[in-house]
């Protein structure tokens, strides 16, 4: 097989998931301009999904409700539910993993965000085409692919015509291209790839005939590949991308739009070598891009520009974190002990709800509590420690042990300095239940009586503890403050800008 084309993997991204979602509960919403926005109602809500009919009318992901309804004014706006105090997606990630829950049957899957996922086709797709025996592949099982660079030579109205227009580019091109593979032998790189847009194809279908909602896919033979050309033809639409036909996208592909190098290094890259487009980068040879970005990244920029790229797919069905977020803009900005205490416990219950949850249906249980906190002044920190107990006031007091360093008050210890203008709480490293004696045992060693770890202020005397806690008091002589300190040390805390705090949730964070 060509150095590159060994794998067959696909990336499926549900269209306007959480608009699609909203439709499912009100079908009022259907063919319809529409909008889902947070639960805050000022000035209509910031909008987070958008409708295709809503954005061919000018509303933009961002915008606030009151500002949509100006550029439409039919637009139908729906409200992301409210728990404690912040937006309750509950009803996005269970719609989102019985999408999972189709799509597993398929091949082997790895799970990227709430309306994500990669699938390794590679063996499936060797198995149907050994079962043709031969017979060509038909149109009709493609039905709603495209091959990006077919047809040849592409027609004026490919990008900007009607949609019957596009339809029928769409159909030439997929003749011309599977024409091209009646004198191939079984196993061409070429036919498999088609046979895995096949695959792809039945899946959608399976999944929008079992709950409804419609997706679109990119098929190629890596990850970065995959992702690309999931989007050159959105909504309810799949394109293959060939290897050979590579070049000729990246030629017009700005760097920023690759997977990976969207950040710091895509911008290092346009500031260092003075280009702009990813086929630019086919101009440099191995040894210059090693000098300029060191051989692992130089050697990875080089196979990269000409489509190879061999990140593995991880399985994963499930999330590698559950985590959850609240942003404090402006004014609301915490600026006291007492305010991060409640809004700890508030997400620290959330939290403990979905990884109860978790448990229950998945069988495992999180080892580590990573907490994070961005301050008014730009900067950020983030620690984490071991989970012993899924409890919501041990963690959300966990957390404000480990944060409270970074509160810089001068005045009286009730003051936090600089306000708070977002927290997360996220947990991880995941494994199997511990047995019964062994959940006993976890138990006993996490009955703290430590003063750090009574129950958050809900009461006058609670709020007189939380006025105290910027003391350098630390609770001593406990079995689990040994352990604390141990896994804060192998956890290696990390103290960095807030542009570069991690991700705490595993999907779209809201306020």
């Amino acid at each position: 097989m060509e150095h590159g084309k060994e794998r067959l993997i696909a990336l499926v991204d549900m269209d306007c998931f959480y608009v699609q979602v909203e439709q499912r509960l009100n079908p009022e919403l259907r063919g319809k301009p529409c909008a889902v926005v947070q639960y805050n109602n000022w000035q209509g809500g910031g909008i987070i999904a958008v409708s295709y009919e809503a954005r061919a009318r000018g509303v933009t992901r961002n915008m606030r409700g009151d500002e949509a309804k100006k550029h439409c004014p039919e637009l139908l706006l729906a409200r992301i539910p409210e728990s404690r105090g912040k937006a309750d997606l509950t009803r996005y990630r269970e719609a989102s993993a019985e999408v999972i829950s189709v799509m597993s049957r398929f091949g082997t899957m790895e799970r990227a965000s709430i309306d994500e996922a990669y699938l390794e086709l590679t063996g499936a797709a060797q198995e149907r085409l050994r079962a043709r025996g031969g017979r060509p592949l038909d149109p009709g099982e493609l039905s709603t692919t495209f091959v990006q660079g077919f047809p040849q030579p592409a027609g004026e109205q490919t990008a900007t015509g009607t949609q019957a227009q596009r339809e029928m580019e769409r159909q030439r091109g997929l003749r011309q291209w599977l024409d091209s593979l009646v004198e191939l032998h079984g196993d061409s790189a070429e036919l498999l790839l088609t046979m895995a847009a096949v695959i792809v194809e039945e899946m959608r279908a399976a999944v929008e005939a079992e709950t409804g909602f419609q997706c679109s896919a990119g098929i190629s033979h890596n990850k970065v590949l995959a992702k690309l050309s999931c989007g050159l033809n959105k909504p309810n639409r799949q394109t293959l991308l060939p290897l050979g036909l590579v070049p000729q996208l990246f030629d017009t592909l700005p760097i920023s739009k690759v997977r990976n190098l969207g950040g710091k290094l895509g911008a290092s890259i346009v500031e260092r070598l003075h280009i702009e487009y990813m086929g630019q980068l086919r101009l440099f040879t191995l040894t210059q891009l090693q000098h300029h970005f060191g051989d692992k990244t130089g050697s990875w920029l080089y196979e990269l520009c000409r489509g190879v790229e061999f990140e593995p797919l991880r399985p994963r069905q499930l999330p590698k974190s559950i985590g959850c977020s609240k942003i404090f803009s402006g004014r609301t900005a915490l600026a006291t002990c007492e305010e991060i205490r409640f809004w700890l416990l508030q997400l620290a219950s959330e939290l403990e709800e979905r990884l109860t949850k978790d448990r229950d249906s998945n069988g495992r249980v999180a080892q580590q509590l990573l907490v994070g906190v961005r301050l008014k002044d730009g900067h950020g920190l983030s620690r984490c420690c071991s989970l012993p107990l899924c409890e919501a006031t041990k963690i959300a007091n966990d957390a404000f042990a480990l944060i409270r360093n970074c509160n810089r008050a001068a005045g009286p210890q009730a003051a936090w300095c600089p306000a708070v203008t977002s927290l997360c709480l996220s947990a991880s490293k995941f494994s199997e239940p511990p047995t019964a004696l062994a959940s006993g045992i976890t138990s006993f060693l996490s009955s703290d009586p430590a003063p750090s770890h009574k129950p958050l202020p809900v009461s006058p005397v609670a709020r007189r503890e939380a006025s105290k806690s910027g003391s350098s008091h630390k609770p001593v002589g406990t079995i689990l403050s040994f352990f604390q300190a141990a896994a804060d040390s192998e956890c290696k805390s990390l103290e960095t800008t807030a542009t570069s705090l991690p991700s705490c949730s595993d999907d779209i964070e809201v306020s």
